[in-house]
């Protein structure tokens, strides 16, 4: 089944960049079309759901573009292979990234970002003792639960000597962290919210955030090695700053609140 998966989403692909290669060809130095890498695993800040990209991430980056006559679509993608395609010029843009100082040569940066979010702690609700300050020197030694390719800071990303147990998806985070197979999961504010109201059975009263391992901003970043992406990123720049300037920016934050 994931092998089929992952030839419909090879072919979808596929599919998308060709109608815009061609879409590129026929409007040479002003091409009013866009397609876009969406993280497919971060509802609400950006998910597939019911097999479409969707979420506030969606909904700031479409306005965006609109603004400034760009009609963005999206291909809703694991993050970890949306990220690769950008640094590879196989797509123009992705989001959600954090900007780092590991990852700053790596991508083509926004003036603004989409939103900013923070990066949580989370541990087992069983526990007798426990912290609720702890930070990244507190996890030092401990066995870590991330998601594959996210970016959780500078501090943390570069830390070594924290033992990062890898995994597919948040919610897999915090599962290995139930099963007591690592001693603590990071997982986004939102989504972490998310998922605790849509499994309460598996989730509810079972894990609490006990610390902050980064509060960072997130981008739609560019590819540095895309034909299109300066082009595209110059009226990115322009479309956020006039949905920031008409309120249009507020109005969608708050429908997502």
């Amino acid at each position: 089944m994931r092998k089929a998966r992952g030839w419909l989403l090879n072919l979808v692909l596929t599919a998308l960049m060709l109608v815009h290669s061609a879409a590129g060809a026929a409007t040479h130095s002003a091409p009013n079309q866009v397609l876009i890498g969406a993280e497919d695993d971060w509802y609400p800040y950006s998910g597939r759901i019911d097999g479409v990209a969707r979420g506030m991430a969606e909904d700031i980056v479409q306005a965006a573009f609109a603004a400034v006559g760009v009609q963005a679509q999206f291909v809703s993608l694991p993050y970890a292979r949306c990220i690769r395609m950008v640094r590879a010029g196989e797509l123009v843009g992705c989001f959600d990234t954090s900007r780092t100082a590991l990852n700053e040569a790596d991508y083509l940066w926004p003036q603004h970002p989409l939103f900013n979010s923070r990066a949580l702690i989370f541990a087992r609700a069983s526990r007798t003792t426990v912290r609720h300050d702890l930070g990244v020197a507190d996890l030092i030694g401990k066995r870590v639960a991330i998601t594959n390719g996210y970016e959780y800071g500078t501090e943390f990303d570069s830390n070594q000597d924290i033992r990062k147990e890898v995994t597919s998806q948040s919610i897999m985070g915090l599962r290995m962290l139930l099963l007591g197979r690592v001693d603590y999961a990071l997982a986004f504010e939102k989504v972490a919210q998310s998922l605790l109201r849509t499994n309460p059975e598996e989730l509810g009263g079972k894990v609490e955030p006990v610390g902050l391992a980064a509060e960072t901003s997130l981008y739609c970043v560019f590819s540095r090695s895309h034909p299109d992406s300066v082009f595209f990123l110059q009226k990115f720049n322009d479309g956020m700053s006039r949905i920031i300037a008409s309120g249009e920016y507020k109005t969608i934050e708050a429908r997502w609140k």
